[in-house]
């Protein structure tokens, strides 16, 4: 183990850590290891424990707010510019205090566009400002949240919000990821309209999805407009890193914060990538 941790991107610190240091592996190779953790929170994680020998079983913040930064350009984003567009969806429901969330990703002009859409039940929205330090009624104001029900989120309005994508603006979602344990009742619902719908568990398996959407994230292949909302969930969100097999899942930086949007943002990203090969051509939009 090094013995300064916070010399981690420091050679001379790393070769008490890395004795085969110039011999089975390379200077050079460490330096591009080094340059790559330097620019993510989450790769800084990985690299402590593979190389450092520091064990990160706890959570780590996973975005840092120059990285997010680049995925909001301040502009709204409206459906209407993506009529007769493929896109992928992503559900993540509710218990009684969260909030419900989903994502509509449209990928166009060399961008992936993401639509969010928040829903909280009416009786909860003060009780949930106080409880998350989030101005609720702010967003509901924006058009980022809609009450729903009183004490329980009605998931007709949820599904309706699905339905809207085809009936009024003509983007047609090919594939919804949603938790495993969302209510039966509205995947069967939307699985009846015509939806392709597909179950994601949100674990240490997403590891792969994990990694692509950073990827994405750092290098600005996402716009997400105004929505400060989603911004706020991206921010929340950690990793926790399995230091053995060097595995990752979604987490909350606490557990006063909320990041649902995220978990629908990465159930979305998870049908994208699983069935790439199959939809991926339809998705470019490359003559719409």
């Amino acid at each position: 183990m090094i013995d300064d941790p916070e010399k981690w991107n420091d050679i001379n610190e790393l070769r008490k850590a890395n004795p085969n240091l110039g011999v089975s592996v390379s200077v050079d190779y460490l330096l591009e290891e080094i340059a790559v953790a330097e620019q993510s929170l989450s790769k800084k994680a990985e690299f402590l424990t593979k190389y450092c020998n520091v064990k990160q079983n706890s959570s780590q913040a996973w975005l840092n707010t120059v990285d997010v930064a680049k995925c909001f350009n301040g502009q709204p984003l409206y459906f209407e510019d993506f009529t007769r567009c493929y896109a992928v969806a992503g559900l993540d429901l509710s218990q009684t205090t969260d909030l419900t969330a989903a994502v509509c990703i449209v990928q166009k002009d060399g961008k992936n566009h993401v639509f969010a859409h928040f829903w909280i039940p009416a009786e909860k929205i003060d009780e949930a400002t106080a409880r998350d330090g989030v101005p609720y009624r702010a967003f509901v104001a924006r058009g980022f949240l809609s009450p729903s029900g009183e004490n329980f989120v009605n998931y007709e309005d949820v599904a309706g919000w699905f339905k809207a994508l085809i009936e009024k603006y003509k983007i047609y979602a090919l594939k919804v990821g949603y938790d495993r344990y969302s209510a039966t009742y509205l995947v069967q619902e939307l699985a009846g309209y015509g939806f392709q719908m597909d179950d994601v568990y949100q674990g240490e398996n997403l590891t792969p999805v994990i990694n692509e959407v950073d990827g994405m994230i750092r290098d600005g292949a996402f716009e997400c407009g105004d929505n400060d909302l989603l911004k706020i969930h991206m921010l929340n969100s950690a990793l926790k890193l399995n230091a053995e097999t060097n595995r990752k899942k979604l987490i909350k930086i606490s557990q006063t914060q909320r990041i649902d949007g995220m978990a629908a943002f990465l159930d979305a990203m998870t049908v994208r990538q699983k069935w790439w090969n199959e939809i991926g051509g339809q998705l470019a939009n490359a003559k719409r």
